[in-house]
């Protein structure tokens, strides 16, 4: 080895590029699921987390990655994650270790076994090295993501938090994509619902109807804010003024009735232009539902009564079917992807 604190090849395939310049190939091991885990180069962008799969998406020539939350581009290298950069720093620091005792060893004329003897009889020195124990490096710990999608333009497997916008591979805008995979997940759980009933009783059953329309509405929420935030800007407001619509509005797409109020006040346009009346007005009473299965496990109350004003009893539980939430689902995606391929 000489000198030279670095040898060249190896696993990391070291090459010396200059006096004391070295350059070395790490590969970044993937999860068990064959994911690689990716960060934005935007510090700011939140929660700019995300995973993607190898072997799916653009696989040659990828020149520009991008980011699913704020659509931030860059090389597919710029990704890396925190957890990345120290697992990188470490093998560097292992191998730079392994260097500086190999020099050392060469330097004092150590034999393999790390040790020398000088001189004999009465006198003589013992000389011996012994470095840190090499231990493995431990590999990136990252974050589990369960929200995983494939791009219907590329391809790309990728996981992310939340509902995302962007393909990490192609940047086209796959949001329906992700919200498809939201109501998706809610219709595999009402397809459960009758064996979970046979196993488990009518209350499991129950529950998990419940469970299903709470998600529902929330994802109508979700999207519906996102929806709101574009038209504000494409109608020019501020991002002031888009804050201050926002709070204004707070939790009122948890309604159908509040929504629309909503929307007419703030951007004057109708949601649910294009869906029959009376699709409107069983969502609406479907939605409504949520409030006592959220706040009172089901128990109708006075203020349930008052929205609705049905002739159901107050003290009663609220019964909500599959096939309630499985129409409630379908009126949710013609307003949401009409809206959506407005903005």
């Amino acid at each position: 080895m000489g000198n030279e604190l670095l040898r060249e090849g190896g696993p990391h395939k070291i090459r010396k590029t200059g006096a004391n310049k070295y350059e070395m190939s790490v590969s970044i091991p993937q999860g068990p699921d064959g994911m690689m885990a990716r960060e934005c180069t935007d510090a700011s962008c939140s929660p700019g987390y995300f995973k993607v799969k190898g072997g799916t998406g653009i696989t040659e020539g990828q020149a520009t990655a991008f980011c699913p939350y704020c659509r931030r581009s860059g090389k597919p290298s710029d990704f890396v994650t925190k957890e990345q950069l120290r697992y990188v720093d470490k093998i560097v620091e292992k191998e730079a270790t392994a260097g500086v005792e190999n020099m050392l060893r060469d330097s004092l004329g150590l034999g393999s076994s790390g040790n020398r003897r000088i001189g004999g009889g009465l006198f003589s020195i013992n000389i011996s090295l012994k470095g840190p124990a090499s231990l493995p490096v431990a590999p990136p710990i990252e974050e589990e993501l369960k929200r995983k999608v494939i791009c219907p333009h590329c391809g790309l497997e990728h996981a992310v938090f939340g509902l995302a916008s962007w393909c990490p591979d192609c940047g086209t805008d796959i949001f329906l994509t992700h919200v498809a995979e939201e109501f998706t997940v809610v219709r595999k759980m009402l397809a459960a619902i009758e064996g979970r009933r046979t196993e488990l009783g009518a209350r499991v059953a129950a529950r998990d109807a419940e469970n299903a329309l709470e998600d529902t509405v929330s994802i109508f929420e979700a999207v519906m804010k996102v929806v709101a935030r574009r038209l504000a800007a494409k109608q020019g407001r501020s991002a002031e003024e888009i804050e201050s619509i926002m709070k204004e509005i707070g939790n009122a797409f948890q309604s159908v009735g509040r929504t629309a109020d909503a929307f007419q006040k703030h951007f004057g346009i109708q949601p649910f232009s294009g869906v029959g009346e009376s699709e409107v007005i069983e969502a609406r009473a479907v939605f409504e539902k949520r409030h006592p299965i959220t706040h009172s496990l089901g128990v109708i109350d006075r203020k349930y009564l008052q929205r609705v004003h049905s002739g159901e009893n107050e003290g009663r539980e609220v019964r909500i079917t599959p096939q309630e939430v499985e129409q409630t689902i379908e009126f949710c995606r013609k307003v949401l992807w009409r809206l959506y391929s407005e903005v």
